[in-house]
């Protein structure tokens, strides 16, 4: 390709409100690199622990920032970071697409976009549209449902990571490109095991990975945990993960005499998460709600059988993956679950033909070239300013 044809440099401006822990290296790092390095350069306007830091194509500016309607200070200050870094980018010669992520990031993006008058990608990852009251209550659901349809009439062109929110929006007449979420290089590597899944049926170790927070029913599956150790005393449950339930978890399972067959492992990195997942018997998802969680491929990938419940996104990308057993989100159906499964273990031929299924729909680099792909595609559609 010759110079004069050869594509202008991108710069993708990207704003998320989700609270990052305090890091310099995580999964949102290691992708944003990779767009960067294909695209051009990524910005990356986040919140957490303070952080500015440069890594190639990528920029991290990270600010701390609080609940509720105070997260406005910290919209203000990411359009400020946001307008700046894109008109920087603009003066370079460089095309500019501003991405939003979850409802904070969704509003700096907007604002940005109607300032600097650039298109803008709007990245859902929650069934939002499907919330459960349950979830979040009554107030809060209402507020988001409302937040995403309004934001999605307004951006250039929105990404899901499941078909059921892709539906949700098609039901509303918004369009939507499908590319879920994706496995770090880390996951796509052969998994070592401790022992074959299942070696001890009368004493399984169940994992379960993500935050403590209300819609991922982890409620539903401590009390699951109290029904299967009345006839299975030797099953233990680790948990993974941190967030505003922590204390609330911990008392329930006390009260349900729990004390000797969960532990709360608190939050850990992946090369953590993998030894966990090298010494489980059965990955458990028992959220309200998801769109497609990230830990149900990497359970698939490591090659560990999986109770999920039948929420969002799960449902249509497991189909046709025998080692994935799908319940409803009831604490006797999650424990029928993984009655079924001890009863009658998936074959080590099984659980490899799901592992390759989702190295080849979930692969790293087969991921961020579609990212990169759609990002091209709104560089070049026309901004939206209403």
């Amino acid at each position: 390709m010759t110079a004069q044809h050869a594509p202008r440099r991108l710069t993708v401006v990207t704003f998320s409100a989700a609270r990052q822990p305090n890091v310099t290296v995580s999964k949102d790092f290691s992708t944003w690199e990779a767009l960067g390095k294909q695209l051009g350069r990524a910005h990356c306007v986040w919140a957490g622990p303070s952080l500015d830091l440069r890594l190639g194509s990528l920029h991290v500016v990270r600010r701390p920032r609080r609940p509720g309607v105070r997260s406005l200070a910290w919209v203000a200050g990411a359009v400020m970071t946001g307008t700046r870094l894109a008109r920087a980018a603009a003066r370079r010669g460089e095309v500019v697409v501003l991405n939003g992520a979850e409802p904070w990031g969704w509003l700096a993006a907007w604002l940005v976009s109607r300032r600097v008058r650039r298109p803008w990608l709007m990245d859902v990852h929650g069934d939002y549209l499907g919330l459960p009251v349950a979830s979040l209550g009554r107030r809060r659901r209402a507020v988001l449902r409302r937040a995403v349809v309004v934001f999605a009439q307004r951006s250039t062109a929105r990404r899901v990571v499941a078909r059921s929110i892709a539906e949700a929006l098609r039901r509303r007449g918004i369009s939507s490109v499908l590319i879920p979420s994706r496995l770090l290089p880390d996951w796509e590597q052969p998994l070592p095991r401790a022992r074959p899944p299942l070696a001890d049926p009368s004493a399984p170790r169940l994992l379960a990975v993500g935050r403590l927070h209300p819609s991922k029913g982890y409620d539903l599956l401590l009390a699951a945990v109290a029904e299967l150790v009345a006839t299975l005393p030797g099953l233990r449950l680790r948990i993974v993960g941190d967030g505003p339930l922590r204390g609330i978890l911990a008392q329930q399972a006390h009260h349900l005499g729990l004390g000797g067959h969960v532990t709360f492992l608190g939050a850990r990195d992946v090369a953590e998460v993998r030894e966990e997942m090298a010494g489980t018997d059965l990955f458990v998802i028992s959220s309200r709600d998801e769109g497609m969680p990230r830990t149900l491929m990497e359970a698939a990938a490591s090659g560990v059988p999986v109770i999920a419940t039948s929420v969002g996104g799960i449902p249509a990308a497991t189909e046709g993956w025998e080692s994935v057993t799908l319940v409803d989100p009831e604490p006797e159906d999650i424990a029928a679950g993984v009655r079924r499964v001890l009863g009658s273990p998936h074959s080590a031929g099984q659980l490899e033909a799901v592992r390759r299924r989702a190295l080849a729909t979930y692969g790293f680099e087969t991921n961020i070239a579609m990212l990169a792909t759609l990002f091209r595609s709104v560089a070049a559609a026309p901004s939206t300013s209403d």
